[in-house]
């Protein structure tokens, strides 16, 4: 399990424990009484096991957790390292009141965040390949070993472009044919994930086509969208850019790329990477 899932398992019973609440007091809305004792045996009995696995679970995952993520969790459980789960009778009603709405607040504000780690990794991808093509322009040392590889084989380009992907805090991966996952620098499968979410932001389904010639570009952004139809996602739903996927046409100059694919609710990104392109003022002209 990872941390992702592990947040899916607390967050679902930190709502189990607030339906139990608002139940408790919509059935005591006309009394104050709690003769069985509910308030303190079950409210605060359960908020203190889901404070201690927050606290467990910040302990398992720190490394792993995007930034923003571990500061609010560290925050809260600053916030609440004092609190007392075994108060007097007479204060037991604003224990379990603090107790429920702190997690409540908490369960909201944590969710949030990790749910916006989907955009950021989406604006620091987009920049990578950017980067990627500007630095190709710019770095004459880059150029040589692009334009090696362009001629060398499709698989040098498939390194490359995930150790540049890499800097950025992306971490690449292709499809293999049992609809998993392989890694584009080891050509190995891609099986430990903890040390993908110890070092990255975000993982990265992409493909990478080496296109020589302008008439093959369609057939060769086809074979790429078939291999990525292979793969289903797995359940790394906080690291994993589930929602797109890249599909990297590599040429010499610079191609017109059709339109990005859309289906199922999955984004099938089209880049063209060129290896010797044309100066800036070149292309100018040709406009």
């Amino acid at each position: 399990m990872n941390w992702y899932q592990e947040w899916q398992a607390l967050s679902a019973r930190i709502k189990g424990l607030l339906d139990a609440g608002t139940f408790f007091y919509s059935a005591h809305e006309h009394s104050s009484s709690d003769d069985t004792g509910v308030r303190k045996k079950i409210l605060l009995k359960n908020a203190e096991k889901i404070f201690t696995s927050l606290r467990d679970y910040r302990e398992k995952y720190q490394s792993a957790l995007p930034e923003e993520a571990l500061e609010s969790l560290e925050k809260f459980l600053l916030d609440t390292k004092d609190f007392n789960f075994n108060p007097e009778s007479i204060l037991v009603r604003g224990h379990v009141q603090f107790a429920l709405t702190s997690l409540a607040a908490f369960q909201s504000e944590f969710s949030y965040i990790i749910a916006d780690t989907q955009a950021v990794a989406l604006r620091i991808t987009e920049r990578a390949f950017i980067h990627l093509q500007r630095s190709i322009i710019a770095d004459d040392e880059m150029k040589k070993k692009w334009l090696h590889a362009f001629r060398e084989h499709e698989t040098q380009c498939e390194k490359l472009g995930a150790l540049h992907l890499l800097l950025h805090g992306i971490w690449a991966f292709k499809a293999n044919a049992e609809k998993g996952r392989t890694d584009l620098i080891l050509n190995e499968p891609l099986s430990d994930i903890s040390i993908v979410e110890k070092s990255s932001t975000a993982l990265v389904l992409t493909v990478w086509k080496v296109v020589k010639n302008r008439n093959e570009l369609h057939a060769k952004i086809d074979e790429a969208y078939k291999q990525t139809k292979i793969y289903k996602s797995g359940v790394l739903g906080g690291i994993e850019l589930t929602k797109y996927r890249y599909l990297v046409m590599v040429s010499e100059k610079n191609m017109d790329m059709p339109s990005d694919i859309i289906e199922d609710m999955i984004v099938y990104r089209l880049i063209n990477v060129t290896v010797n392109p044309d100066k800036p003022s070149v292309e100018a002209k040709k406009q």
